[in-house]
């Protein structure tokens, strides 16, 4: 009874630490990088999600954000930092966000404060926000991968 106790225990014990390695382990990905553009202007801090088609078997989620350039480079959910996706098909979905809101020496919950001025504008067209419509689709192969999203004003 005891040994049996000892080897669940032991058991059990590898199970968790198998688990609980460092980000990035045992997922294979595809370096993925590209540039946005809107009617083929760059399109500077935006989000990019690729989102996994359903018939793409083991493959994961895996975003980041455009820089100055318009250039983003992906992450995968259990990857290292713009290492990439896991190759598959993908679904992609592009927003882009502005924010207002408080203004230096405004408080919160104040008549003039968050609750009045706070707003939220969207700067790209929906149909890039929606995965389900979205027109945007790529395969990330093995190897190094450039994905140009080329969006449309009137898509």
């Amino acid at each position: 009874m005891i040994r049996t106790s000892i080897s669940l225990g032991v058991i059990l014990l590898l199970m968790v630490m198998a688990g609980c390695g460092p980000r990035g382990k045992g997922l294979k990905v595809e370096y993925v990088e590209g540039v946005i553009t809107l009617d083929g202007e760059i399109v500077p801090n935006a989000f990019v999600e690729f989102s996994p088609d359903s018939n793409s078997e083991g493959a994961e989620a895996a975003s980041g954000y455009s820089n100055d350039q318009g250039v983003y480079k992906l992450t995968s959910g259990n990857g290292d930092a713009e290492k990439g996706a896991v190759a598959g098909e993908y679904r992609i979905i592009v927003s882009k966000i502005e924010s207002k809101g408080l203004t230096e020496g405004q408080e919160y919950g104040s008549s003039t404060g968050y609750a009045k001025t706070f707003s939220q504008t969207h700067l790209l067209p929906e149909i890039y926000r929606d995965r389900e419509k979205t027109p945007l689709t790529a395969t990330v192969k093995k190897g190094k991968n450039k994905i140009p999203l080329e969006l449309k004003k009137n898509p």
